[in-house]
């Protein structure tokens, strides 16, 4: 009698416990709008690309006269230059007369190198880049005497760099503007890194070059991406020389490992792969190529913001 008991202690069926439905187990059903409501912060992200990132220009050209509105700007390496002039409140028409003038002398000056090399010389002597970017930070400065810091900017603005011994991003929106940016443009092996406080800072690009997520978390519900890396199969120019090698090859481990960034409501993303990565020289046509890939958007961010009804009622 006690093993038949015991028995059917053992097989007795459990009691039940009914686990709480979660949320996700009964999604939101698609929504069809009459007229969808129109993004309140539209946020732009502006790629690095070297002296491709002109053509960032000719896109904000093409928005600053279509009268989109922009509330959000993160910019990496060349873009976070284009950014920070942009959220400064210099026009797209007044960058492009800067950037006809811009020569990198300008911008950077050769690094010293050990008085004698040899293959004796302990490469420890040798420096961090080919060239020092400090000279940019005096460039930007002089354009941004009213806005000299990131509080000082009319609109949100953050550059991307990357600290490279932790290989961490590192989003600047706080302090001084021409640091943040000469940080973010300093690409490894070309440029010196830059010191801010403890860390040893190099181009954004190298973990994020397209910083759709960053503007995302500064508030953007909507975002134009402005990408300046060619695309594959497109035809690219031969490097032509060592600091042109230096960075097609940056960028070619950009694409192999960051695709093109977080996917944007918009991507923009000029034809300028026949341009070379170092020729700033060649501004009016990066520039031009970077109005029309705009142009081409320009129909869907229009719709996207709902300004095509608005811009009807007030002709």
């Amino acid at each position: 009698m006690g093993v038949i008991e015991r028995k059917n202690a053992m097989t007795a069926e459990k009691p039940v416990v009914e686990k709480p439905v979660e949320r996700s187990a009964y999604p939101f059903p698609r929504a069809v709008w009459d007229q969808p409501p129109a993004p309140r912060h539209v946020g732009l992200a502006l790629g690095g690309g070297a002296a491709r990132g002109l053509a960032h220009i000719g896109v904000l050209e093409v928005l600053e006269e279509a009268e989109i509105p922009i509330h959000r700007i993160a910019g990496c390496s060349a873009g976070s230059v284009v950014g920070a002039l942009f959220a400064a409140g210099i026009s797209a028409k007044q960058m492009h007369e800067l950037a006809l003038d811009l020569r990198w002398n300008t911008l950077s000056t050769l690094s010293l190198l050990p008085r004698r090399l040899s293959l004796n010389v302990s490469l420890k002597g040798f420096p961090l880049g080919l060239l020092d970017l400090d000279k940019l930070i005096t460039w930007l400065e002089g354009l941004l005497t009213d806005t000299p810091e990131f509080a000082d900017l009319r609109l949100p603005f953050a550059a991307i760099a990357t600290d490279i011994v932790t290989s961490e991003l590192v989003i600047m929106n706080d302090g001084a503007v021409g640091p943040a940016v000469r940080a973010s443009c300093s690409v490894p092996g070309v440029f010196t890194p830059y010191r801010r406080g403890e860390r040893l800072l190099v181009d954004g690009g190298v973990v994020a070059n397209l910083p759709v997520q960053v503007v995302r978390q500064m508030g953007a519900e909507y975002v134009i991406a402005v990408n300046v890396l060619p695309l594959p199969g497109e035809h690219r120019k031969e490097p032509e020389n060592i600091v042109d090698l230096t960075l097609t090859s940056l960028y070619a481990l950009i694409r192999a490992n960051q695709g093109y960034g977080e996917r944007a409501e918009c991507m923009i993303a000029p034809d300028i792969a026949h341009f070379s990565l170092i020729d700033l020289s060649a501004a009016e046509g990066l520039i031009a190529a970077g109005r029309a890939a705009a142009e081409a958007q320009l129909p869907t961010i229009q719709h996207d913001l709902g300004l095509q009804t608005h811009q009807a009622e007030h002709a």
